[in-house]
């Protein structure tokens, strides 16, 4: 009996670990099954808390979008990475970045507004069958030393944390709050999630965030490619 009782709590425990901190919805497979690309976007970022004396909501505004993309351009590469390894899950591709972003572009569509429209009709413009949202809230300002310490293209797979780093800026890992949803291109259904709030495990430079959350991320979505 004891150990019956042992073996039904070490089951219990690893399928409680498992999923934690993951939600996927009950029809996720029949929904899923007819998914061939997804699109990334960026990350939303947004920071509540103390602003320096001199620093404008422009200034805040411009830092959070362009660390948006560097986020945007890591998780990518960090899904291509384990997509190619997952042996479970619907084989899909991804969107270009190049060709995502051009498309808002055109259709005057910054961060901000993306994420204040209807995933369903994000997916119709983009002509992708879900996308993959992902917000990042911070109680601490991002300075805007950040949009130069960090340089585009330098988030690709392999290159984090080597070359110039953005140290500029050390943040309290503690007042991070991440969360990315996947959604359906149909009925803009929340199909996937996965969330993790700040605590001080979490590294406080920049590049090793980028890294961190990409990492994150791409390890527990449930597609193959």
């Amino acid at each position: 009996m004891r150990i019956s009782l042992l073996t039904l709590f070490c089951i219990v425990f690893l399928s409680c670990g498992t999923n934690k901190n993951v939600y996927k919805s009950s029809d996720f497979e029949s929904k899923s099954y007819r998914h061939q690309n997804i699109a990334v976007l960026p990350f939303h970022i947004t920071q509540s808390g103390y602003r320096e004396k001199n620093t404008t909501e422009e200034a805040i505004n411009t830092a959070n979008e362009k660390l948006g993309y560097t986020f945007q351009e890591s998780l990518q590469a960090y899904l291509l990475r384990y997509t190619s390894k997952n042996r479970k899950g619907p084989v899909i591709s991804f969107q270009g970045l190049q060709k995502t972003n051009a498309i808002l572009s055109e259709n005057n569509i910054n961060i901000e507004e993306a994420y204040h429209r209807q995933p369903e009709e994000l997916a119709k413009l983009l002509g992708v069958d879900a996308v993959l949202m992902t917000t990042l809230e911070n109680e601490k300002n991002f300075s805007d030393g950040v949009a130069y310490g960090l340089k585009a293209g330098r988030t690709i797979l392999g290159a984090i944390g080597q070359g110039d780093r953005a140290d500029v800026l050390h943040l309290n890992s503690s007042d991070l709050n991440m969360s990315a949803y996947l959604y359906d291109a149909s009925d803009s259904k929340l199909l996937w999630q996965t969330s993790r709030k700040g605590g001080t495990d979490l590294p406080n430079s920049v590049d090793d965030l980028v890294e961190y959350y990409s990492n994150w991320i791409a390890k527990k979505f449930p597609y193959k490619s």
